[in-house]
């Protein structure tokens, strides 16, 4: 019994003086307590890595950064914006992917910020690289609404319609059940321990951060696609009648915004895969009695080239950037926003609308 006991207190005293070793001297990649991570959001080679999340799937790391050769800051509540206090004007919330957050463009030129310079309202970009209009949604409810604003500005359409090695419904599903399981709740008290973070890097994070998973638009995808929208279309449908039944219930307004990309200037996709979303942010804005602002036509009639508008594919560069707040300006003052609310009237029904795209995996659909 003796012998049992002093095993125990020599097990205990090696744990304890392991414990305190472990905290004394963490590897370099836990000093800065990354160790959840690969890397923290800025990276030596600027690319964008994004913390995972139940509800979100993943989110951007607050803190001030280089992103591809341009500062980007990030708030406390993972937005691409300055710490914003109570409401004192008319306040809209932008939501959307890569293209609206601004991908590529120094903070200043986002148009975002160039809005907020030319009218008198304040201007949230809100949109997260990557972000569909299911991940939109559940931002919007756990943090974009504690902003009380009275505007959406809604452009979520890439990341939906894009055929990727997910569909967004069922990994979120997927993942918060993960995160609620025994297992999970295990490892979350296993991290308090030095030793734990200790062996989980050593084991598991350290050998992965060369395969970390980045977003599709990034580095152009290396898992296969499975043929499928990562969003469906009834999906998406009901999700864009989800932010004008939100805004609409608390009196607020929603001006929706279909995203153009340089298959527009150059008349390359006469039936692209992207269209029939297009389609339904189009029907939606008039069952809603909505604004819409169409930008490809915009894009086209400003005669600058791809490369001029575009940084790649789809991100704008800071000359598109302006044509977008051009647009929204003209849009929101033909409205008479910010001086009079924009207000929605009730939808009818939605009539279905047919993706034949889905499935199939085309290869023209976007990043």
């Amino acid at each position: 019994m003796r012998r049992a006991g002093l095993a125990v207190v020599v097990v205990l005293l090696a744990l304890g003086m392991g414990e305190a070793l472990a905290r004394l001297s963490p590897p370099p990649d836990l000093r800065e307590g990354t160790w959840t991570g690969p890397a923290p959001a800025g990276t030596a080679s600027g690319e964008i890595l994004l913390d995972g999340s139940p509800w979100l799937l993943w989110e951007l790391r607050p803190g001030d950064h280089q992103e591809k050769g341009v500062r980007v800051h990030v708030n406390a509540l993972g937005m691409r914006d300055r710490e914003r206090g109570p409401r004192t004007r008319p306040r809209a919330l932008a939501l959307g992917d890569s293209s609206v957050y601004g991908f590529g463009v120094e903070d200043a030129e986002v148009f975002t910020a160039r809005l907020e310079e030319r009218l008198d309202a304040e201007f949230v970009n809100a949109a997260v690289p990557g972000y569909s209009t299911f991940q939109a949604l559940n931002f919007l409810d756990g943090r974009g609404m504690g902003l009380d604003p009275d505007l959406l500005i809604v452009a979520t359409l890439w990341s939906d319609n894009n055929f990727d090695s997910f569909v967004d419904r069922e990994l979120i599903a997927a993942y918060q059940g993960w995160s609620g399981s025994w297992s999970q709740r295990l490892r979350a008290e296993l991290t308090h321990s030095a030793v734990f973070r200790w062996l989980d890097w050593t084991l598991r994070v350290g050998p992965a951060a060369g395969r970390a998973r980045k977003v599709g638009w990034q580095v152009g995808g290396t898992d296969p696609r499975n043929g499928r929208r990562r969003v469906s279309i009834e999906d998406y449908a009901a999700n864009l009648d989800g932010f004008a039944e939100r805004m609409r219930a608390r009196g607020g307004g929603v001006v929706f915004v279909i995203l153009p990309n340089r298959a527009d200037l150059q008349n390359e996709a006469p039936d692209p895969a992207w269209g029939p979303y297009r389609t339904v942010m189009r029907t939606a804005a008039t069952r809603w009695g909505a604004p819409l602002v169409d930008l490809p036509p915009v894009f086209r009639a400003d005669g600058g080239s791809a490369d001029a508008l575009f940084l790649d594919q789809m991100h704008p560069t800071p000359r598109g950037h302006a044509l977008m707040a051009d647009a929204l300006a003209a849009t929101l003052g033909a409205a008479g926003w910010p001086a009079a609310p924009i207000t929605l009237k009730p939808a009818p029904d939605r009539v279905p609308v047919v993706d034949r795209f889905d499935g199939t995996g085309f290869a023209g659909a976007s990043r």
